[in-house]
């Protein structure tokens, strides 16, 4: 194949309206049965495809003697043409597409609610590996949750704890209430340090926290429904958290009792500060 005519090809011109288009340039101007003599394009055709490149911008028609006649756009105004009009159907097939996605939408989400009042074996447990997937579905949880949460906070965490302040404070805005355990086990004292002066700035905008040496794993309880918990992998030598997410009440119900022990034996940070003075001060 003619490298122009690939090259023609791929701003938007068909194989034989790029020969026709060539065709032109080779003389002023030509009648159609001129330019089937020049290319493969049969008489039944040519009228049709002369017509396709004056829609693109790339030919032009007149008359001479009262008989039609076709000249070439001149290369560069053609091209930009050719170009410009590809990209406005581009723009309209785009429109298209997103007035078709809006329209199936609410049907499609119409179907996904129905389909979860069917009994799925355990339909009620997500789980997840990629720690930028397991911060997301925290955020949503968070986001949508309407009056608790219970958290067991320890290492390692998928984002740092300043990080969910501002998303936090908003929860609680919306009268939320938050409790949360911290684990400093393994910790040095400028750490420790640092993460009761991080519980302090959750205390402040309505969190209701605690210390304690050691957590049996993160865990999160919301709405005595949803339970999120992370637990180390036990076999792998890198370090990976493994996360579940198991909507189910009577789960839940289990987990905040777990919570409630821990919450009972845990240290307020006031406590926590009295009892540790020299450590703190280390």
């Amino acid at each position: 194949m003619d490298s122009r005519i690939n090259k023609l090809n791929q701003i938007g011109l068909p194989n034989r309206e790029a020969e026709i288009y060539l065709a032109l340039l080779q003389k002023y101007e030509f009648t159609a049965p001129e330019l089937t003599k020049l290319t493969n394009v049969t008489r039944s055709k040519i009228y049709e495809l002369l017509q396709n490149l004056i829609h693109k911008g790339a030919c032009s028609e007149s008359y001479r003697d009262g008989q039609k006649v076709y000249r070439a756009i001149e290369p560069k105004l053609a091209i930009q043409n050719i170009i410009s009009k590809r990209e406005n159907e581009l723009e309209l097939e785009i429109a298209k597409m997103k007035q078709a996605g809006i329209s199936i939408e609410n049907e499609l989400v119409i179907l996904h609610e129905n389909s979860a009042d069917i009994d799925e074996p355990l339909n009620y447990i997500e789980v997840f590996t990629d720690k930028e997937q397991i911060r997301e579905k925290w955020l949503s949880i968070q986001k949508n949750t309407k009056k608790e949460i219970l958290a067991f906070s320890k290492p390692p965490y998928t984002a740092n704890l300043i990080d969910n302040v501002e998303d936090e404070t908003g929860i609680i805005t919306n009268n939320v209430k938050v409790r949360g355990i911290y684990e400093y086990k393994d910790l040095n004292s400028e750490e420790i340090s640092n993460l009761i002066k991080m519980i302090e700035i959750f205390e402040k905008i309505g969190e209701e926290a605690k210390i304690i040496m050691e957590l049996p794993m993160k865990l999160a309880v919301i709405d005595d429904t949803i339970t999120m918990l992370a637990l180390n992998d036990r076999i792998s030598l890198k370090p990976s958290i493994t996360t579940v997410v198991i909507n189910h009440p009577d789960f839940a119900k289990a987990q905040k009792e777990v919570f409630e022990s821990y919450w009972a034996k845990s240290l307020t940070i006031e406590e926590f500060k009295k009892n540790n003075i020299e450590y703190l001060n280390a």
